[in-house]
């Protein structure tokens, strides 16, 4: 008699053996795991970090500032939006909902019960979050174009919302007078310390993120986007991965309204429309789904093309189509990405080559 575990694979076996095939296609080489396991900064890191510190110092511009400013708000917009589209696979038309929740939330809190902004900042992103959880349980169980659309809806539910709501919201005319950031009595008031206060609120979300995504989390999310079918099978549920990541996207966009007000000193219904979440896609598609820095080049791409094209009104939009097909035509995986791996290259060079000729003199 044949022992039992001698027997040849079933057909089932061979269903659970794929979702792990495909898990195999996904995950890094044990060498890039091991470096990011390393608490070091890699060198593209501490050049990005370089610039950041350095560019606002040497391109001392006004305007040049603020559009960075507007740049860094997008970005954490955009990469809360790349962890639920790029990571997870499912698509949300209804960001900018969840924007303007964090943006009103922090200019209903400051300018009528005369909270700071920074117990705001966080109330904002923790109220994105509870309806954002509210209203994920049932859409996400929709998938695809079905899911893109409820996201939709929802978006335009809220700007009726706010539009109708004139003793909470102001109506169409809005919130005038929100304060400055501040914290500890330190205001940010000039353009150039909101640069590095947005720019250093992305960077801790961008080091958060980029640990979630190497996390058990960041593994079953590359695994839902792939099959969500195959992932179920293999004991992940996809109904509350999505869930979590949905509701961390939107404390992301609640983080991004509530500086954009701080910013601006007002929150106008108009900002909040289909055009922010459309653009929003946009930019985690320019950049590169599935990438982090990607979705920031993006942002910066795209916020410095809206203030170029601002010139020519008349030409913007068919200027502006033109140029977004050619790039995704030309950089399918993203422009971001592309440039991310010559960046890497150029910037590991001389170091690599250096101990090449150590080895051999």
């Amino acid at each position: 008699m044949v022992d039992s575990s001698k027997k040849e694979y079933r057909k089932r076996d061979y269903l659970y053996l794929l979702p792990l095939w495909l898990l195999s296609l996904i995950v890094p080489d044990a060498e890039d795991l091991y470096s990011y396991q390393r608490k070091e900064f890699k060198r593209r890191d501490v050049f990005y970090l370089g610039i950041f510190l350095i560019l606002p110092l040497v391109w001392n511009d006004l305007h040049f500032h603020h559009l960075m400013v507007l740049a860094g708000v997008n970005a954490i917009l955009a990469l809360g939006l790349s962890l639920f589209l790029g990571y997870a696979g499912q698509i949300s038309l209804g960001h900018a909902a969840f924007f303007g929740i964090g943006a009103y939330t922090t200019a209903i809190l400051t300018t009528r019960y005369g909270i700071s902004p920074f117990l705001a900042f966080w109330a904002s992103a923790a109220s994105a979050s509870v309806i954002a959880y509210l209203i994920g349980r049932p859409l996400l169980k929709l998938k695809g174009y079905f899911l893109a659309l409820a996201t939709l809806g929802f978006g335009e539910i809220f700007l009726v919302f706010v539009k109708e709501s004139q003793p909470l919201t102001g109506g169409v005319i809005g919130i005038f007078n929100i304060p400055w950031f501040s914290i500890a009595g330190f205001l940010f008031d000039t353009y150039l310390k909101q640069y590095y206060l947005i720019w250093g609120v992305l960077i801790g979300l961008l080091l958060f993120s980029k640990n979630l995504v190497r996390s058990k989390m960041g593994r079953a999310l590359l695994a839902i986007a792939v099959s969500e079918d195959a992932a179920k099978s293999i004991g992940i549920n996809a109904v509350k991965l999505k869930t979590e990541i949905f509701v961390l996207s939107a404390a992301y966009a609640g983080f991004a309204g509530s500086l954009f007000v701080c910013v601006m000193s007002i929150a106008n219904p108009d900002t909040f429309s289909l055009g922010l979440s459309t653009l929003i896609v946009m930019m985690v598609i320019l950049g590169g789904m599935g990438n982090l820095y990607g979705p920031i080049f993006g942002s910066i791409f795209l916020t410095g093309l809206m203030d170029l094209l601002g010139k020519y009104q008349e030409w913007s939009l068919p200027i502006y189509g033109v140029l977004f097909i050619l790039l995704l035509i030309f950089f399918p995986e993203g422009v971001g990405k592309r440039l991310g791996i010559r960046l890497i290259y150029l910037i590991s060079y001389f170091p690599k080559k250096k101990r090449r000729e150590e080895i051999h003199p």
